[in-house]
């Protein structure tokens, strides 16, 4: 049976390796195979660049995990996303250096990479993943009907971690809104406890959101926060930095970005991953 592939870009700085350290670990876990991916601008610089890429793969060989390579001549916007797509590869882990300077005015780097493809990313920073893996999974929760998608493929991925699921959602003053919230609770509390998921559900007030969510987190020892990737409207209800902010945490918590596009045709990660 041929395993599922994680595709993991890298620029060969640490926060490549970690990219690479964190695939490792998941793909040991999932019984899945390792490809590592580096982007060039020019064919001169192919050869260099899958001499490289072997050495990372050959670590990862060592540690029991199947790996290879692919060199991509063009630019990562537009090519992690196509690689992907190529491969079949069904989780893309990346690292980021984070939200710094003019990112904050022109957006997240990982964030532009994020929206041109329609595979589910982990993004990582230099905060190793623990040995034990995901065992509290942080999820934001708004009106819109993705959002249960999300928390079902949060819990499919915690099941391997028998992991606690936390709902975070904004305490909305428009009624309106917070009725259409309310209504996403139940339906998070049913599959939870229907599937025996050890979860809390916390209410947050109308300030910061973005800020107060990821400090929450920390405080919530998360070990993976889980987010929407709405690509026809990156700027969501919960403002316009918010994505961005989230991947670009200060705390260094890994990110699942989950693309609308996969929710709206159902995808799971038990389909992939057993």
């Amino acid at each position: 049976m041929t395993k599922p592939v994680i595709l993991v870009p890298t620029d060969f700085t640490p926060i490549g390796e970690s990219a690479a350290n964190y695939a490792q670990q998941l793909a040991t876990i999932l019984h899945a195979k390792v490809t590592m991916l580096h982007v060039v601008s020019k064919d001169k610089e192919f050869a260099k660049a899958e001499a490289a890429l072997q050495t990372v793969a050959s670590q990862l060989t060592l540690k029991g995990v199947e790996s290879d390579t692919h060199v991509a001549v063009g630019n990562i916007f537009d090519d992690i996303g196509a690689v992907a797509k190529t491969l079949d590869a069904k989780l893309i882990v990346m690292g980021t250096h984070g939200v710094k300077g003019m990112q904050h005015i022109m957006g997240s780097k990982a964030l532009k990479v994020i929206t041109n493809s329609d595979v589910p990313f982990i993004v990582v920073q230099n905060k190793p993943l623990k040995p034990e893996g995901f065992k509290n999974i942080v999820i934001p929760l708004n009106f819109q009907q993705e959002v249960k998608q999300s928390i079902k493929y949060a819990w499919e991925i915690g099941k391997y971690f028998n992991a606690k699921i936390h709902i975070v959602y904004l305490k909305e003053k428009d009624p309106f809104i917070a009725a259409k919230i309310e209504r996403n609770i139940p339906y998070a509390e049913e599959l939870l406890e229907e599937n025996g998921v050890s979860y809390e559900i916390t209410g947050i007030e109308k300030n910061n959101f973005a800020k107060d969510f990821c400090q929450f987190s920390e405080k919530a020892n998360a070990d993976l926060i889980t987010i929407i990737n709405n690509q026809e409207n990156i700027f969501t209800y919960f403002g316009g930095s918010f994505e961005q902010t989230v991947i670009g945490n200060e705390q260094e918590i890994p990110v699942l970005v989950i693309n609308a596009i996969h929710l709206k045709a159902a995808y799971s990660f038990s389909i992939y991953f057993g």
